[in-house]
């Protein structure tokens, strides 16, 4: 949520400039207005980070700009929350060109997404829609809005095929979620997965980022932040076993620590 450090509030605009011009993966995430516009709001409500109340879909894109964020801790900030087509007109400044470089994490499922949200939010990434790749757990609107917007890519999160807490899966259980991933989504340009996901599968004796590996795509790993106790064994097991990429709410923190065990890798 364009975090360098925890205790940041989410989707701030100078981390957003400066994630870009380092070069580095970022995560917005992605909910609509009424009348179809991209805000980046973590709830599909507007009560926890915003001064506003209620559903967000509810609310027209002027109405919404007239809001400010909220802190970590709730405060009022003097900021309005940020739209789509601010980040698009950030990676114009920065003149980004890598594909999917831009996480947007889609929150509503594909019932609640407004009617004119997908040809909206095509005209808004125009020829930059390379550099995003839209993510979440609902890949029926993941590919809505694939096949509204030439050249986006697609992210899959299996969150939702997991029944059961982590520790009550089999080896079998890891199995049937990595094929049924898979079934799913066979051609996602990347994979989320939960981290304790990936960890329990791995003491279960599953790869799951070898099997989905396997398929071509790279797995993103969620959420890994510097007050974890193990934090240096849980990165060190996460890259030998291939994970690509590691979702964080403390970049900063992360960085020198994954640097170096890739370098000892």
């Amino acid at each position: 949520m364009l975090r360098r450090r925890k205790a940041d509030p989410p989707h701030l605009r100078a981390n957003l400039e400066a994630a870009l011009r380092a070069g580095a993966a970022c995560e917005v995430d992605l909910v609509f207005t009424a009348d179809g516009h991209g805000v980046c709001l973590h709830d599909t409500s507007l009560d926890r980070e915003t001064t506003g109340a209620g559903p967000v879909v509810r609310r027209t894109r002027a109405e919404v700009e007239a809001l400010r964020q909220r802190g970590a801790d709730g405060t009022p900030l003097a900021s309005a929350p940020l739209f789509l087509d601010e980040v698009v007109a950030a990676m114009r400044r920065v003149a980004v060109r890598a594909p999917a470089l831009l996480q947007l994490d889609l929150k509503p499922r594909l019932e609640d997404l407004p009617a004119d949200a997908p040809a909206r939010m095509a005209a808004t990434l125009g020829a930059h829609s390379g550099a995003f790749v839209v993510g979440g757990s609902d890949w029926t609107a993941i590919r809505s809005l694939r096949a509204a917007i030439p050249g986006l890519h697609g992210g899959f999160d299996p969150l939702d095929l997991q029944a059961r807490r982590t520790s009550r899966l089999s080896a079998a259980d890891f199995r049937d979620i990595a094929a049924r991933t898979l079934e799913i989504a066979p051609d996602a340009a990347i994979y989320y997965l939960e981290a304790k996901l990936v960890l329990g599968a791995l003491d279960a004796g599953i790869d799951l980022i070898a099997i989905l590996g396997a398929a071509g795509a790279p797995v993103d790993a969620w959420t890994i932040d510097a007050d974890r106790p193990d934090l240096r064994a849980v990165l060190a097991r996460l890259i030998a076993a291939g994970c690509r990429q590691i979702t964080t709410n403390d970049p900063d923190a992360l960085a020198p620590i994954v640097e170096e065990i890739a370098a000892c890798s």
